[in-house]
């Protein structure tokens, strides 16, 4: 599915927690793992810099465009695998300048992990994918990608769609909303093709008020070691460059985020 994996080295630590995840998913392509660093000038040398693969250097001024044409210097792109900032002292901001810009331009599969991800979770083996739809046709954008993913790496696919709770506070009925009701049967189309094309898929719908909680809540709960999310783009590098529950969740959780921005979203 891939040919290179590309890891973005900046020389912080932080640069280097993705590694672990990079090189399972490169031993399981077959393919390299080139770890990547782009400067006017060549990275400091880190404590903990693992000695193979070695770090290549690109000079360049602009480390987001250098990142995005290596990525799609190949066809299909490279998979490129990188570490957010961590949050600022207000505590808003997830995405640097450089993965803003490129979650707005690359348009290909983008693997990320954020301020919350665990090392070791990264280097575990991979059995379950779950996918994040909430019934517009740009979070359906990740699905394709997903199915190849599963396909491949022989993943169970867990689809997950977070419904705001709707109920009479008198009686406690819960109505389930007409447009619910489409991204159930949605969900079950999708889970359907999976297991017909041989990849075991489920689906579930939960009620939760803050959508981000409750994906990271069920990765956590149903073992998930890889969340599947499309982005929804905004313009202007101010505005993060992501839906909000997509950023919320780069926050949040403790695993690898894959993520796509549609082509639509130019």
């Amino acid at each position: 599915m891939y040919d290179r994996i590309i890891v973005p080295i900046d020389g912080a630590e932080r640069a280097l927690t993705p590694l672990p995840f990079a090189a399972s998913l490169a031993t399981a392509w077959g393919c390299p793992l080139e770890p990547l660093h782009v400067a006017p000038s060549p990275p400091p040398t880190l404590e903990n810099e693992p000695a193979q693969p070695p770090v290549r250097h690109v000079e360049g001024e602009d480390p987001a465009a250098a990142l995005i044409a290596e990525t799609r210097a190949t066809d299909p792109p490279a998979l490129l695998c990188m570490a957010t900032r961590s949050r600022t002292a207000a505590g808003e901001l997830v995405f640097g300048s450089v993965t803003a810009r490129i979650v707005r331009n690359l348009h290909a599969p983008l693997a990320i992990t954020g301020p919350a991800f665990r090392t070791n979770a990264g280097a575990a083996p991979l059995s379950r994918l779950m996918v994040c739809l909430d019934g517009s046709t740009t979070s359906a954008a990740i699905v394709p990608t997903a199915r190849r993913w599963a396909q491949q790496l022989d993943l169970e696919v867990v689809l997950l769609h977070v419904a705001y709770p709707v109920g009479d506070p008198v009686t406690r009925q819960v109505t389930l909303p007409e447009e619910t009701e489409e991204i159930a049967a949605e969900l079950k189309r999708i889970a359907d093709g999976c297991t017909d094309a041989g990849t075991a898929a489920r689906w579930d719908i939960v009620e939760h008020t803050i959508p981000a909680q409750a994906i990271v809540e069920q990765a956590a709960y149903r073992g998930s070691q890889l969340i599947a999310m499309a982005t929804h783009g905004r313009t202007g590098l101010e505005r993060i460059l992501a839906g909000s529950v997509t950023t919320e969740v780069l926050r949040r959780a403790p695993v690898p985020v894959l993520t796509l921005r549609p082509e639509s979203l130019r």
